[in-house]
């Protein structure tokens, strides 16, 4: 990449990320990881049409009430202070109020409100722990430990941890309506989410990359979709017993969703997570352990989230009954999975998060420049 294409890149990573500092990496000072180190990448890279298959078995659709919950979602996620005039501008053009409004597009405006603060709340945690404001294992335990005390002692007074405090206030309004089963299914779905982004962040931390087996299971859960399943369930004021959440069928297509989801975002986000140094990644680690150059390793994940598209297909036909009442939901769940799967992979070329302002060159033509590596800078202080 030339220089100005360079500098290009590094503003407008500055401007998503909402980080105060932005410098290459040093690679003396910094601990990169080998992979980064030893990788010789080319200038360009062709990412897959993951949408043209996936839009044959999921639909998309926009909830209608998107612009009003947006309003008061932001409102709210402002009164926090986690970010400046100007950062909080940028934060909210990325869009993650459209991201909600294709992901869960069936709920009424009330639960898409409450949604909506869930959705602001994942980012702002994810951005912490991708972009390196938490830079130690010791501050992400921290912050594990105060997120996990939100959740199992609610009544307590809101913790001095922003986005900590941003839980408390979402999840208590939850419970005054959601089903017991679904806040079970939510505190034990962010107890996955907060013990898998810690085990990333050991991992990062002893330079080490896990096999593919155990990527695939770690990713289900720093992916975060477990807790969007069950916020699922409560947008739509479902009532689902664990048997039918827990039962074999229900769970693989659960997965086959997660998965289909999160490996086309590593191959749509490898090109700015590689540049900052995060290769929790299925495109790292099938360079890794497959010893695939990059066209290769994204033809891999590619081919493997072809073939999970065809598990969900398989596995939907085995559906088994689970009663009246039941049956509906089931498939109101389903048919909620297929939504949020596909709505998300849309919203990757709708947003500047990944590509900046080549988004919609991004998704015509597939091509991809790659940058220089960056590091992002922004130290954050957890407190109870």
């Amino acid at each position: 990449m030339n220089q100005s294409g360079t500098v290009a890149q590094v503003s407008y990573l500055s401007s998503v990320f909402q980080l105060d500092k932005l410098s290459y990496f040093d690679m003396s000072q910094l601990p990169t990881p080998q992979l980064i180190k030893s990788a010789t990448l080319p200038s360009q890279v062709y990412l897959p049409n993951v949408l043209e298959y996936t839009s044959r078995v999921f639909g998309l659709k926009t909830n209608p009430h998107h612009r009003e919950a947006e309003a008061e979602s932001y409102e709210w996620f402002a009164t926090f202070g986690i970010h400046n005039e100007t950062k909080l501008q940028k934060f909210f053009e990325a869009g993650f109020g459209h991201m909600t409004a294709l992901c869960y597009p069936e709920c009424d405006f009330a639960h898409l409100r409450v949604t909506m603060d869930f959705v602001l709340w994942l980012f702002s945690f994810d951005d912490l722990t991708d972009a390196g404001g938490l830079d130690s294992v010791q501050g992400m335990k921290r912050a594990v430990d105060v997120t996990m005390k939100v959740l199992r002692d609610p009544t307590s007074p809101p913790p001095k941890f922003k986005v900590a405090a941003m839980l408390h206030s979402y999840f208590n309004r939850m419970r005054e309506d959601g089903s017991e089963a679904t806040i079970r299914h939510f505190i034990d779905a962010v107890d996955f989410y907060t013990k898998a982004v810690y085990q990333q962040k050991v991992n990062r931390s002893d330079d080490r990359t896990p096999s593919i087996d155990e990527y695939i299971q770690l990713r289900r859960d720093t992916s975060a979709m477990k807790i969007a399943w069950a916020v699922l369930e409560y947008s739509l004021c479902m009532d689902l017993p664990d048997e039918v959440v827990n039962h074999p069928v229900v769970k693989e297509l659960a997965d086959a969703g997660n998965d289909i989801l999160t490996w086309a975002n590593d191959i749509y986000s490898f090109p700015i997570e590689f540049a900052r140094g995060d290769t929790h990644n299925f495109v790292c680690v099938a360079m890794e352990h497959k010893r695939l150059d990059l066209n290769g390793a994204i033809e891999f994940v590619n081919k493997l989230t072809r073939q999970r598209l065809d598990d969900y297909v398989a596995a939907k036909a085995q559906l088994p009954s689970f009663g009246p009442g039941l049956d509906e939901q089931v498939a109101q769940y389903l048919k909620g999975i297929e939504y949020c799967v596909q709505g998300f992979i849309e919203w990757t070329f709708l947003t500047p998060r990944y590509f900046g302002n080549e988004a919609l060159h991004v998704k015509e033509t597939g091509v991809v420049n790659l940058m220089a590596p960056i590091t992002l800078e922004a130290h954050v202080v957890v407190e109870a």
